[in-house]
């Protein structure tokens, strides 16, 4: 049975927001009790500044004490370990929401399937140029509640947001809200589809009729995230004259909405298709808090790239070698198939979620790279998959994928690493997986051959 303790607070799981939140409760003087699963070194460690500020530890263990008030959970977090306390009409709440309630600037969240962190780096560059204080962080990277603690005066709190952090929200509200794409992704979490946009649709819903939506054009099949008290903006190709926003028609970017319509030429060169549209997205943003278009287009003239997307890591034997380990998906992985020019090798494979391969068969087909080389657990379901394909072969680790791919290619090939899976197979995270591929690189580079 669960009694409520109104001067104690649970926080379940102690990654980097679970210590950060706890962290930023002990130092308000709530009582805090903390948990995780998992009992390790590295653990260990990171609790011993909490036992230092009063937290009761707990490690190695699923019981979670149930004489609280409110629980904090991790974003890993099942939601269904929580039943009884929301049961017992005990707030559940994640570090996302915790922390944003003591934030006084104006929020700009952005969330998707792919490109938020790319998005949100793009915002607060844009944001910093044109003189304005603004800082990303979130999923990006730095918790919120840590972040509070350096007490850094913003004009504006640029946030990237999982789905996972918005299942758990209670009173977070972004002035503006961007939603940059939808595709299928973490339906061991979601279970479908629509569960998984209903969660990214939770990105507004506590605004007023003083703040923003913005969505992607692809985003209109699904009218629950178009639910929003707040002003409603579009961005994409050729947007239909009825809608407010952003369109690109060829190279000119066209503006309809508030302050009237203005057009202004823009350079794409060498942009491919998916960073257009995250360029575009940035760009509303931009727009909406009053950057004048002349400064907002100046977005397209140098983006910033975060490491593991699309990203160029050498050339060995005139064969260009591309890490897009970042790719934990189908959809992240059908955007580099059609961004990398020329004669193509792909390393494909690691941990899969159980997608629908279909739509990425499709475009491997239209591709036709000059060899498809599955790797890791789930291997033979992407072997399967592209059977209809002349050249696709399989290995068991990433390594032997990739030194089989440097056999394969010649001359004027690139080999992309874009794997359409998690890496928890092999890595422990996408980083570790792309690190690895950039070392085999470097190492090649080294030998000359």
């Amino acid at each position: 049975m669960i009694e409520k303790n109104k001067d104690r607070t649970l926080v379940v799981g102690l990654g980097a927001s679970g210590a950060a939140a706890a962290a930023f409760l002990a130092r308000r003087g709530v009582q805090v009790v903390a948990t995780d699963s998992s009992d390790n070194e590295t653990l260990r460690a990171r609790c011993e500044p909490l036992r230092d500020l009063g937290v009761e530890i707990q490690l190695g263990t699923e019981n979670l004490p149930t004489d609280v008030s409110e629980v904090v959970t991790s974003p890993g977090v099942p939601p269904n370990r929580f039943s009884a306390f929301r049961e017992a009409h005990i707030p559940v709440v994640g570090e996302l929401e915790l922390g944003c309630r003591e934030v006084t600037a104006p929020i700009i969240a952005v969330t998707g399937t792919n490109g938020k962190s790319t998005v949100v780096t793009n915002i607060e560059k844009g944001l910093v140029a044109c003189g304005l204080k603004a800082r990303a962080l979130g999923n990006l990277g730095l918790p919120v509640t840590r972040w509070i603690e350096e007490n850094e005066e913003v004009d504006y709190l640029v946030l990237e947001v999982s789905s996972y952090q918005l299942e758990t929200i209670a009173s977070f509200k972004p002035h503006i809200g961007l939603i940059l794409n939808v595709a299928p992704d973490h339906l061991s979490r979601h279970q479908t589809m629509e569960e998984y946009v209903a969660a990214k649709g939770r990105i507004s819903d506590n605004q007023t009729i003083e703040d923003v939506l913005i969505l992607h054009r692809d985003l209109a099949k699904w009218p629950s995230l178009q639910n929003t008290r707040g002003r409603l903006y579009w961005y994409g190709r050729d947007l239909d004259p009825s809608l407010e926003g952003l369109s690109l028609g060829g190279s000119s970017l066209t503006w309809r909405g508030g302050g009237g319509e203005w057009s202004r030429e823009v350079s794409l060169h060498g942009l491919p298709d998916h960073e257009i549209d995250n360029l575009m997205g940035a760009a509303v943003v931009l727009l909406e808090v009053g950057v004048a278009p002349e400064k907002t287009v100046n977005l397209f003239d140098a983006p910033v790239r975060l490491p593991h997307r699309l990203e160029p890591v050498g050339q060995v034997r005139g064969i260009r070698f591309i890490n897009d380990s970042k790719a934990t998906n189908a959809h992240a992985a059908i955007a580099a198939l059609r961004a990398v020019e020329g004669e193509l090798l792909w390393l494909v494979g690691g941990e899969g979620k159980g997608e629908d391969l279909s739509d990425l068969v499709s475009e491997a087909i239209e591709r036709r790279p000059v060899c498809i080389v599955c790797f890791g657990r789930d291997r033979a379901i992407f072997q399967k998959a592209l059977h209809d394909l002349p050249v696709v072969e399989c290995c068991e680790t990433l390594s032997g994928a990739f030194s089989l791919a440097c056999e394969r290619a010649e001359a004027g090939h690139t080999i992309l690493l874009s794997p359409a899976c998690a890496s928890f197979d092999e890595f422990g995270s996408f980083e570790e997986r792309g690190d690895a591929f950039k070392s085999w690189v470097a190492a090649a580079l080294e030998e000359g051959t």
